[in-house]
């Protein structure tokens, strides 16, 4: 079996000078390359005490890998992105990859700048899924105004956060699978419980 290293040094070495290059070296990175290293990130975060997420907000930018190993590690019963109508490709491409049911994720776009809205739509949706269990929320993508934003949301409603850093492949203008990296953020209230 071919380990994820060596798919790597594959995938970094492909040429990309075409676009029916460029396409083939996407693909082998969607399609070889993202599973195996979803898989290895849960194995090795397997022993984590992780809090059991009914809801996931997903920020969604101009990349959908590391949200997909968010969502795989936990697992939430239903998952609402966020994102800028010129990021809806990237939104699909994750479904693709997650192959979950229509019923279990949400879409919305939001216009570039819109702090507000991003409130608004956290606010309805936690308010449902408030009722049936925890929420959390995924910074890995999105813009920096949509990250802010949604801290401002997330901080207010408690919410613990996650994100994925990992190492970046110039070239090819993609993280490198195999690298990623949990981070956690914990609710506010979790550590300075008199600010509840």
């Amino acid at each position: 079996m071919v380990s994820l290293g060596e798919k790597n040094d594959i995938w970094l070495g492909l040429p990309t000078d075409t676009p029916e290059q460029e396409l083939w070296a996407e693909n082998y990175y969607d399609n070889e390359l993202i599973p195996l290293a979803q898989e290895q990130f849960c194995e090795v975060h397997a022993g984590m005490s992780l809090p059991e997420t009914y809801g996931l907000f997903v920020l969604m930018g101009a990349s959908w890998e590391k949200a997909a190993f968010v969502v795989r590690l936990l697992e939430p019963q239903s998952i609402h992105v966020i994102c800028y109508p010129q990021d809806l490709p990237q939104f699909h491409q994750l479904m693709r990859n997650l192959a979950w049911d229509d019923e279990r994720c949400l879409c919305t776009r939001v216009n570039r700048g819109d702090a507000a809205a991003i409130y608004r739509v956290m606010k309805k949706q936690y308010d449902i899924w408030d009722s049936v269990g925890t929420t959390a929320i995924d910074y890995s993508g999105g813009s920096r105004s949509m990250m802010l934003a949604a801290a401002q949301a997330a901080g207010a409603m408690q919410l613990d956060g996650y994100a994925i850093t990992s190492r970046y492949a110039e070239t090819q203008r993609r993280h490198i699978p195999g690298t990623e990296k949990l981070l956690q953020f914990p609710s506010v209230t979790s550590v300075l419980p008199d600010l509840a």
